[in-house]
């Protein structure tokens, strides 16, 4: 099977125009490790199994555990307010931080928005951005709804700060990566602000163009925790191998206790990523396959992919990293490619695009909001809409059923995914939200031109 794995790997490398990538398998009991292409495309340095690649989002994951070995020490109840370890960030009674708990910030839960940018997250200080953060008003009650926020995974950090006495540069490094043998660097170190981003080039590919910029990795520092890791795709494989029995590990000693450490595993029951996920754990994205939950998570960061997929039960876990934006094309025919050849892995499917439907409910269109995340619906015919991003994702908007909706992006290649409007509970026949990508986005009053 790895023969054919490879050659699968090397001709969806070859198509979707990365000029880097790292595939990572462990399966059987057996590590595979597979490299193609450059680390940045004008200087022909080759990628090996050792280079590192930013992780993005998947980042988190890291962050997770660090909160899991501090539960294990009984230094964090995952159910108790974060109040109780972070008594500087109380506002009054009535606000929502008295009802957020650390397990709902890892689960996306706690009503945080998504991305928050006063000129905080510029800084280091991820007590200045915990007080800033909680000056924005919620997204939904904590506990109530899911919307992905890596502002939330800032606000663990600033909590891992607080317990363990030292930034979370270095938590990260003497609790997590050298006991265990985990080598990730970081893309911002604020020890070294200076230093170069420790990760390979990533590159804007346009495939309609056949274009390909390199792109320099870039996090702002208060959100390194959310997505500022860098790494090889074995390093990712080796960590998620600590989720499986003890015969498949393959780190130099325990992260945590296994039990508590699954915690980032366990669906928590207002998890409903719509679009993103089939569930959500204290950390992890959960995936059906069949019968099969995997854990997993993907991430995104200038110009550069990585996705990590666990099966615990199984003993199965992959990961992929690219230099490329089209590696999120790569991802999906990857996944595609291993089902071909008899490997099921956990993996959300988006449903192809249907036929318009009828808009059944008041006009869709208008602006869409998260912190910092603006989403503008443009009518472009009877039935036709354009969904529209400030930073160029953006795309025909398709009705598929209901209020459920897909965006088509030409830039990557094609590729769809998915959403929904949701209907305001209060107002019968008005739309007060939308989800897309995991986040909630609520409707403001802010006029927009149709294109009609």
């Amino acid at each position: 099977m790895i023969t054919a794995i490879s050659r699968l790997f090397e001709d969806l490398a070859h198509k979707a125009l990365v000029p880097g990538a790292q595939l990572s398998l462990y399966h059987g009991g057996e590590l595979h490790e597979l490299a193609t292409g450059v680390e940045h495309a004008g200087t022909g340095v080759p990628v090996t199994a050792r280079s590192r690649f930013a992780y993005g989002s998947v980042s988190k994951i890291f962050t997770a555990a660090l909160v899991l070995q501090l539960v294990e020490d009984g230094d964090i109840d995952l159910d108790a307010p974060v109040t109780t370890y972070l008594p500087g960030l109380r506002r009054s009674e009535d606000h929502p931080v008295h009802a957020m708990t650390t397990r709902q910030l890892l689960s996306h839960t706690a009503g945080l928005v998504s991305d928050h940018d006063e000129g905080t997250v510029r800084s280091a200080s991820l007590r200045r951005q915990a007080a800033s953060l909680l000056e924005q008003g919620p997204v939904s009650a904590p506990g109530t709804a899911f919307s992905y926020s890596n502002s939330a995974y800032s606000l663990v950090a600033y909590l891992v700060e607080t317990v363990t006495g030292q930034d979370w540069w270095q938590t990260l490094e003497s609790h997590l990566a050298l006991p265990t043998g985990l080598d990730p660097s970081f893309v911002y170190d604020a020890r070294d602000p200076g230093a170069a981003p420790a990760a390979v080039s990533g590159h804007a590919v346009d495939l309609v163009s056949r274009s390909v910029d390199a792109v320099a990795p870039y996090v702002e520092p208060a959100l390194t925790p959310a997505g500022g890791l860098a790494g090889s795709a074995t390093d990712l494989v080796n960590f998620g191998r600590a989720f499986m029995s003890p015969e498949d590990a393959a780190l130099d000693t325990d992260i945590a206790d296994p039990q508590i450490l699954h915690e980032m595993g366990r669906s928590v029951p207002a998890a409903d990523p719509f679009g993103l996920a089939d569930g959500w754990g204290a950390g992890w994205a959960l995936h059906l396959a069949g019968d099969r939950l995997w854990y997993g998570h993907d991430g995104t960061l200038d110009g550069s992919t990585c996705n990590l997929r666990v099966d615990p039960e199984g003993g199965t876990a992959l990961a992929l990293t690219t230099n490329g934006t089209s590696g999120l094309q790569l991802w999906e025919e990857l996944v595609a490619g291993l089902r071909d050849l008899g490997l099921d892995v956990g993996h959300y499917r988006q449903s192809a695009p249907r036929s318009p439907g009828a808009v059944t409910r008041e006009d869709i269109t208008g602006r869409y909001v998260n912190g910092d995340l603006k989403v503008d619906v443009t009518r472009t015919g009877p039935d036709e809409f354009w969904f529209g991003l400030a930073n160029g994702f953006s795309g025909p908007l398709t009705i598929t059923s209901g209020l459920n909706f897909s965006v088509t992006v030409g830039d990557l290649g094609g590729m769809s995914f998915n959403g929904r409007f949701l209907p305001d509970p209060t107002a019968p026949g008005a739309i007060a939200s939308m989800q897309y990508n995991g986040r909630t986005l609520r409707r403001t009053p802010f006029p927009v031109h149709s294109r009609v």
